[in-house]
């Protein structure tokens, strides 16, 4: 990931990685890895045209796929979209999704 001029992360990553590591590894690991993620990465939060974009997208993705995408999904989607960056994700619901370029790992 280094080959990007600036590397973003949105705030609800870092809730959904920090829950995640509190569940199976515990608090420790939780910190550690939120910590090291906050000097690698821009956290960038969710502000009002964040959370209208994510809503716009999520609408977008009902309509066209008749899929429910997560609100969280879509908060960070819009992240992506509006910071013109690139997704790095491992979820099926980032595919399609307009306006978001994503690489898979």
């Amino acid at each position: 990931m280094r080959r990007y001029d600036r590397r973003l992360v949105s705030t609800i990553t870092l809730f959904e990685i920090y829950k995640l590591s509190l569940e199976r590894e515990g608090r420790e690991t939780a910190e550690i890895r939120i910590l090291r993620i906050g000097t690698e990465f821009e956290v960038v939060p969710v502000d009002d045209s964040i959370a209208v974009r994510g809503a716009q997208l999520k609408h977008a993705m009902k309509l066209q796929k008749n899929e429910d995408m997560p609100m969280a999904d879509s908060l960070i989607a819009a992240t992506c979209a509006l910071s013109k960056s690139v997704c790095i994700t491992d979820s099926p619901h980032f595919d399609g999704i307009p306006y978001v370029r994503c690489k898979w790992i």
